[in-house]
C-alpha cells in the first residue's frame, strides 16, 4: 500500500466467460485463459489459483487492452478474471464450481494520491472518483473503513 492510499472496498474476483452458456466441462483439456500481458496482478491470481487447485491451463489469448480481453472472451476463446464492476453484456460471471473452477480471492480497491494534502481541484476530483466507485460497487462488496457514509 502506498503512503497516501485510501482503502475503498474488497471485491470478489470472478471467473468471466462469454454471455452464451458454456459446455459443462473442458474434458480434461487445459483451461483456456484470456488475460492481460504480463506483468498483471489478475493474470498472476488466475494462474496461481488454478495451479493450487491442480487444474491445467493454457494461455489462449493475451492483450494489452481491456477491449481486447472482452472481445476474446465474448468470442469464446477462453475465460478471464475480473470483478463484477463494468462487465459488458457480451460476458458474464461464472460461479465457482461451475466447470470445476476454484473460488477466486477478494481483491482490494484503493484510491491512491500523490501527496498527503491535495490542492482543492485534485481533492474534488478524488471525491468524485470515490463517489463514482462506491456507487458502482456490486452487492457483497466490503467497504473500507468510513466509506459507507459516502454510499
Amino acid at each position: 500500500i502506498l503512503p497516501y492510499s485510501r482503502h475503498v472496498a474488497e471485491l470478489q474476483a470472478r471467473w468471466i466467460g462469454p454471455a452464451k452458456p458454456m459446455e459443462a466441462g473442458h474434458n480434461g483439456e487445459a483451461l483456456p485463459l484470456v488475460l492481460f500481458e504480463a506483468p498483471c496482478l489478475l493474470r498472476t491470481v488466475a494462474t496461481e489459483t488454478l495451479d493450487r487447485a491442480g487444474l491445467a491451463w493454457r494461455m489462449a489469448f493475451s492483450s494489452p487492452s481491456l477491449g481486447g480481453i472482452w472481445a476474446a472472451v465474448a468470442a469464446g476463446l477462453g475465460l478471464t478474471i475480473r470483478t463484477d464492476i463494468g462487465l459488458p453484456a457480451t460476458v458474464r460471471a461464472i460461479a465457482p464450481g461451475v466447470l470445476g473452477l476454484p473460488l477466486l480471492p477478494m481483491m482490494a480497491l484503493h484510491l491512491h494520491q500523490k501527496d498527503a494534502e491535495l490542492d482543492p481541484v485534485a481533492a474534488r476530483l478524488a471525491e468524485i472518483l470515490l463517489e463514482a466507485a462506491v456507487d458502482t460497487l456490486p452487492e457483497g462488496a466490503r467497504f473500507g473503513e468510513g466509506l459507507r457514509a459516502v454510499a
